[in-house]
């Protein structure tokens, strides 16, 4: 999972992705679950405030 997270930034920082599509990545949304279940406060200060 680690090694997915490090492409993916990777790719956003040759402009390959966009952070709205990084948003959405599979990857990324594995991560917040997995926060989520370890930390939920952790989590929620993660989220962007709206």
């Amino acid at each position: 999972m680690l090694n997915q997270a490090e492409e993916l930034y990777s790719s956003l920082l040759r402009d390959e992705t966009t952070p709205a599509d990084a948003s959405c990545s599979e990857i990324l949304i594995k991560l917040e679950t997995a926060t989520e279940k370890k930390n939920p406060a952790l989590a929620k200060t993660s989220k962007p405030s709206q």
